[in-house]
């Protein structure tokens, strides 16, 4: 892996083979040989003090994948959002900013390329986080997204984006195929990316109390950053997320969804 390439992750399931984090190269996925999550993959990282790509280079299994045909859905392995927290779904925060930030959910509301999503959420881009032992946020990586109550994220998460901008499109399909519209949103101001999260996560992580060990953040840069609108999208048709240099494209369709939320009273313990 040249430094001057991105390094690019993938998570993944499979009925019988069960969860899997790869590496992309092109039309191929790599598959990781012991560490199954990239959470886990992440936490080795910071308990090894390697950095995460020397780290992966040790962890290569040999098993290859067509990319496109499982990008596709051709295959029983299907994606799992880019990251999330596996073990400890409760430890994961899901927000977005735009003075001030705002929590939007647990990891356990992460979707991946190709589940369906509700109505009403927007193209945007976020970025990943694992607060070290000693307080600190570690970046781990950034994806683009669907955000909304309910939020798809990914396929790919970019280890190392050190991006001049940032441009995405928004396509809109029907359920019979035809496309419906198209719209381009991009950062608000040319600025490289690195520059651009340096302006969001000094108000994200400045509460000491939001900087535990060992939890992970996945906060979308939201109306901080981008010129986003919400998705006009109806049930049944395929959203489509495309942003120059975060890899493959994240496709979701609509659907409607029963609300999980329900009034419950507290027992006496």
């Amino acid at each position: 892996m040249s430094s001057g390439i991105s390094t690019r992750l993938v998570q993944l399931v499979h009925p019988d083979e069960g969860r899997r984090a790869a590496l992309v190269d092109n039309d191929a996925l790599h598959l990781l040989a012991t560490y199954r999550s990239l959470d886990a993959f992440a936490q080795a990282a910071l308990e090894t003090g390697w950095k995460l790509r020397d780290l992966l280079s040790t962890d290569l299994s040999g098993i290859v994948l067509n990319y496109g045909e499982v990008h596709r859905l051709e295959t029983p392995w299907r994606f799992r959002p880019c990251f999330d927290y596996s073990e400890e779904p409760g430890r994961c925060v899901v927000s977005t900013a735009g003075p001030p930030w705002r929590y939007i959910a647990s990891c356990a509301s992460l979707r991946g390329h190709g589940d369906s999503l509700p109505a009403g959420g927007s193209p945007d881009v976020a970025a990943v986080y694992l607060i070290a032992p000693d307080g600190w946020p570690r970046r781990i990586g950034v994806a683009q997204g669907h955000r909304g109550r309910v939020s798809a994220l990914g396929p790919e998460l970019i280890l190392d984006p050190a991006l001049p901008r940032l441009h995405g499109t928004v396509r809109i399909r029907a359920g019979n195929g035809a496309a419906l519209s198209s719209g381009s949103h991009e950062l608000s101001a040319e600025v490289p990316l690195l520059l651009a999260l340096a302006s969001v996560e000094p108000d994200h992580f400045e509460a000491a109390d939001f900087r535990q060990p060992g939890d992970v953040h996945v906060h979308f840069f939201g109306q901080r950053l981008l010129n986003l609108t919400p998705v006009a999208a109806g049930e049944g048709d395929e959203v489509e997320i495309e942003f120059e240099s975060l890899g493959a494209p994240l496709r979701n369709a609509i659907r409607r969804e029963e609300p999980a939320a329900r009034r419950t009273a507290a027992v006496p313990l």
